[in-house]
């Protein structure tokens, strides 16, 4: 080959466009559930909406626009009652309560699905000015007709 490309390699010019490919189809956010409905709940200063309602079967992702990390906690909630779980581990706390919860850093999310008519009751922790640093926000996920 001769001319201003003669030593220009088109391999490494397709390896970079398909890693770029893969890297934004692995980054995402998937947009249906079980049912086809994601709900949102957006967490700045508190979970917004702090209380929502929605089918068995629907998505619940919890989005965080801090600037710094909030923990999600789902209380008495275990990973094997979920439908779908993007980001939840499960934890045995005290008394053998069990609970799923999320770190979540700054701009990302996690998501879950509650296959049954529930109650669903979630704290969003979180770094506050306030004396002790930490700011306990308790919210409600009501599944089907409760």
């Amino acid at each position: 080959m001769q001319g201003p490309f003669a030593r220009f390699s088109f391999v490494p010019l397709l390896s970079l466009a398909t890693i770029v490919l893969l890297a934004a189809a692995c980054t995402s956010i998937p947009t249906t559930s079980r049912t086809g409905v994601v709900h949102d709940i957006t967490i700045i200063e508190a979970p917004s909406p702090a209380n929502v309602k929605i089918n068995p079967g629907d998505e619940v992702r919890f989005v965080n626009r801090r600037g710094d990390y909030v923990r999600v906690d789902l209380l008495e909630t275990r990973t094997s009652e979920l439908t779908c779980n993007r980001g939840f581990y499960e934890y045995l706390g005290s008394f053998g309560r069990s609970r799923e919860y999320v770190d979540l850093e700054p701009n990302t999310s996690a998501s879950a699905c509650f296959p049954t008519d529930d109650v669903i009751n979630y704290n969003v922790r979180m770094e506050s000015a306030m004396a002790g640093r930490k700011k306990i926000v308790p919210a409600v996920i009501t599944v089907g007709d409760r």
